[in-house]
């Protein structure tokens, strides 16, 4: 179970140069926020799921007690941008600031690259197996009508991911070019505006609601519980990531979008 303490509920497998006032600054119940001199094993200690961020921005295992500061360094990272990221993603009540800086975007996307490299790649292909398995142990024929569903919801996220990638990252990458332009005159007119973007991701959202409804509430039973709960808890967990996911665009990636947007439209 991942545990987020407060700042009087602390961890005893803490290495032992652990600074709790340099550590953990209390943001709410039960949250802490991560600093610079955070040592990151010991932060995923915290919340296991910081792993998905660290590995999203190449980082790989095998740190050793390092500062989430140095290893940034070490790997060429924007520390800025990582702390304000596994921020985010380590609570949902983080405060965002209103102004970030326009050298985030390519960094920031290549993290969310990843993260549709590990969706489509990874985690999907992993719940279509155990659904295959699910099917070989139950012989019924409503089992199929799952696995076409999930089918139906996985092309609908590759086309989502894949939308991203051919068309909104572009427009936000050409963005960045432009406004680095210093004749207004050589700019060119804005093709699209990113909040034509956003809407798509509560379509997704809704699909996978009615899969996990359909295997809760109307799948007939089956007598194989173990793959059926263990697609559940993947399910949970796929949409637990989406929306974290999903989260950086809106609340870290579009506002910086939105203000290149009008920098280039004011000055066009």
């Amino acid at each position: 179970m991942i545990r987020k303490p407060d700042i009087l509920s602390v961890p005893k497998k803490i290495s032992a140069s652990f600074d709790i006032y340099n550590y953990l600054i209390p943001s709410g119940h039960s949250e802490f926020i991560i600093t610079g001199e955070s040592k990151l094993v010991d932060i995923i200690q915290l919340n296991q799921r910081l792993l998905l961020v660290i590995s999203r921005f190449g980082i790989s295992l095998g740190f050793g007690d390092k500062s989430v500061a140095e290893v940034c360094k070490a790997n060429g990272l924007n520390t800025s941008l990582v702390l304000l990221v596994l921020n985010v993603f380590n609570s949902h009540s983080y405060s965002v600031p209103e102004l970030l800086p326009k050298n985030y975007i390519a960094e920031l996307i290549q993290y969310l690259k990843n993260g549709h490299k590990y969706f489509l790649t990874s985690k999907l292909p992993y719940i279509e197996e155990l659904i295959n398995r699910f099917i070989e142990k139950n012989d019924n024929p409503n089992s199929y009508l799952l696995r076409n569903f999930f089918k139906e919801y996985t092309n609908e996220v590759v086309e989502h991911m894949s939308l991203e990638e051919r068309t909104v990252f572009p427009y936000i990458l050409g963005l960045l070019q432009q406004s680095d332009v210093e004749k207004a005159d050589v700019r060119q007119p804005l093709t699209y505006k990113i909040d034509d973007f956003i809407d798509n991701h509560s379509n997704i959202e809704e699909k996978l609601d009615d899969l996990k409804q359909l295997l809760i509430k109307h799948f007939p039973p089956t007598p194989d519980q173990f793959f059926r709960n263990l697609i559940l808890f993947e399910l949970f967990d796929l949409d637990y990531d989406l929306n974290d996911h999903n989260g950086l665009e809106e609340r870290i990636l579009t506002p910086i979008v939105r203000t290149l947007e009008k920098e280039i439209k004011g000055n066009g």
